[in-house]
C-alpha cells in the first residue's frame, strides 16, 4: 500500500505511514467491521425473477425464484463450496462472485469494505469471529403494492437466515427479521434503527454480528455535511430505504455510521452484506478491495475516505484523539472554519433520526428516488489469485450504469437529465424536478 498524508510538524511521526492511517481507522472504528455489497457506489443492482440464473439451483426453500442478484450469487458459491466440503476465502468470494454476475449478464461489480486492512488470501469467509453470541439482523424490503416494488429481498432474507442457521451457526432466538410481509415485523424507520441500536447494546467483545440489507438503496444531496461536499472523495450521502421511507425519510449512511457502526465495541466481528443500489460505501469504511476483470483484487484506502470518517466522527459528536493533526488539517482546508465548529451538528441535523415508534403499522410507500455519482481514490494497491498475474486492468468506467431491473435508479447525462430503469420512479422524479423540490 501507498497513502499520501499531508503532514505539519506538530504531527505525531511514525516510521510507516501506512501503521499511522490504520491506527487511526481503528481509533475512529474500534470493532472488526467489513460489508460485502452487491455494487460500487455509482452502479445500480438488480433484482432477479429467477435466483438459479446466478445461483445454479442450489438456494434453499422457502425462498421461491426470485432474489437479489448479489445474494443469489453470494449463497450460490457458499453452499458449492460447502458441498465439496472445501473453505473458502475472502478473496475467492470477491473473484468468484464477480465471475458469477458477470457470467450472468450483469454490469454490478461487487466490492469489499472494512474498518481494518484484511488479509484477503489467508482470511477465510466466515460470519463468526469469536466465542460469543451470534446475533443478525435481516432485512429484506419488496415494497409490496408500491410503484418501485421489488420482487426478491424478501427471499434473500429467508434464504440468509436459512444459511446462517445451517452453516454459521445462528440460533433463532438471535436473529431479528424485518420484512414486509403479514408474519414478520414491517423494515419500518424506527424497527431498523431500534435494531441496529440493539444489537450494539447487547454485544461485547468476542461476539459476531450479521447485517443483511435487501432493498432500494440511493444518494442524496449531504447538505450539512460541509467536508463531502467540497472533497473529491464523495458527492452525495448513500442511502437505504425503510419501507415508511415516504413519512420518515431514507436513512443516510450518517445514521448507520453513528448508530451501529461507531459504537459498536471492541472485539465484535461484525459483517454486513449490503444487497441494493449505491451501496459500496454506505458503511464509509477506510478500506476498500474491488475483484478486476484479471482476477485480480485492487485494495484502496486514501486520506480522503480517512478523512470523511473523521468528520462523520466529529458530527456525531466524537472528540478526535491525539495524532490526527493531518486529519485535522485537511478537513480544516476542504470544509472550512475549525473542526470546533462542527462538533455534534450531525446529531442536530438528524434528530428525527432517533425517533421510535410503539407500534408496527402498515405503509404504502411510493417510488423512491436519487441521483448518481462517482468516487476517486488516491492509494491503491493489488493482490492476485493464484489463476493471474498482478494487474490493475479493469479501470472502472466513470459513466452512469442503468440496466436490468435494478434496486434504485441513476441519472444520465440525457436531455431531462433523468434516466430510470422501468421501477416507476421516472416520473415521480421529473415531477419533483419540476415543481423544485429537489437539486437539479
Amino acid at each position: 500500500f501507498s497513502v499520501v498524508h499531508r503532514r505539519n510538524a506538530n504531527t505525531m511521526q511514525e516510521a510507516d505511514p501506512y501503521a499511522v492511517f490504520n491506527r487511526q481507522a481503528e481509533q475512529l472504528i474500534p470493532a472488526q467491521v467489513r460489508m460485502i455489497s452487491g455494487c460500487h457506489s455509482e452502479q445500480t443492482s438488480a433484482d432477479l425473477t429467477n435466483v438459479n440464473r446466478c445461483a445454479s439451483n442450489k438456494l434453499p426453500k422457502p425462498a421461491g425464484r426470485s432474489g437479489g442478484a448479489c445474494t443469489s450469487a453470494l449463497l450460490g458459491l457458499l453452499y458449492e463450496k460447502q458441498k465439496q466440503n472445501q473453505n473458502i476465502t475472502l478473496q475467492q468470494v470477491l473473484l468468484d462472485l464477480r465471475k458469477s454476475l458477470a457470467s450472468s449478464g450483469f454490469d454490478q461489480i461487487p466490492q469489499l469494505t472494512s474498518s481494518r486492512p484484511l488479509d484477503l488470501q489467508g482470511t477465510p469467509y466466515s460470519l463468526v469471529g469469536g466465542n460469543g453470541v451470534r446475533r443478525a439482523l435481516l432485512v429484506g424490503i419488496n415494497y409490496t403494492g408500491q410503484r418501485g416494488e421489488l420482487n426478491g429481498c424478501i427471499n434473500d432474507v429467508l434464504n440468509m437466515k436459512k444459511f446462517i442457521i445451517e452453516e454459521q451457526g445462528y440460533v433463532e432466538d438471535n436473529i431479528c427479521v424485518l420484512i414486509d410481509d403479514e408474519t414478520h415485523q414491517y423494515p419500518t424507520r424506527d424497527n431498523i434503527m431500534r435494531s441496529l441500536k440493539q444489537l450494539v447494546e447487547k454485544s461485547v467483545s468476542g461476539d459476531s454480528v450479521y447485517f443483511h440489507y435487501s432493498g432500494h438503496g440511493g444518494l442524496l444531496t449531504p447538505e450539512w455535511n460541509d467536508f463531502k461536499m467540497n472533497s473529491n472523495a464523495s458527492e452525495y450521502d448513500e442511502t437505504i430505504f425503510p419501507v415508511d421511507y415516504d413519512r420518515s425519510g431514507q436513512i443516510r449512511d450518517f445514521s448507520l455510521f453513528n448508530h451501529f457502526v461507531k459504537v459498536m465495541p471492541a472485539g465484535v466481528t461484525v459483517t454486513c452484506v449490503m444487497d441494493c443500489c449505491h451501496s459500496g460505501s454506505v458503511l464509509d469504511f477506510p478500506y476498500t478491495y474491488q475483484p478486476t476483470s484479471g482476477r485480480s483484487i485492487r485494495a484502496q484506502h486514501s486520506m480522503e475516505s480517512l478523512t470523511n470518517l473523521a468528520f462523520l466522527y466529529i458530527l456525531a459528536g466524537g472528540t478526535l484523539p491525539g495524532g490526527f493533526d493531518d486529519v485535522i488539517n485537511n478537513i480544516e482546508d476542504v470544509a472550512g472554519g475549525t473542526i470546533g465548529d462542527y462538533y455534534g451538528t450531525g446529531i442536530e441535523q438528524m434528530a428525527d433520526d432517533t425517533s421510535a415508534a410503539e407500534s408496527v403499522a402498515d405503509y404504502n410507500a411510493p417510488t423512491d428516488h436519487t441521483e448518481d455519482y462517482d468516487s476517486t481514490y488516491d492509494a491503491e494497491s493489488t493482490f492476485t489469485s493464484d489463476a493471474g498475474d498482478p494487474e490493475y486492468g479493469d479501470t472502472f468506467d466513470t459513466h452512469f450504469i442503468d440496466e436490468g431491473a435494478d434496486r434504485g435508479f441513476v441519472i444520465e447525462s440525457d436531455d431531462d437529465g433523468v434516466n430510470c430503469t422501468d421501477c416507476g420512479c421516472l416520473d415521480t422524479f421529473s415531477a419533483l424536478l419540476e415543481e423544485g423540490d429537489v437539486d437539479d
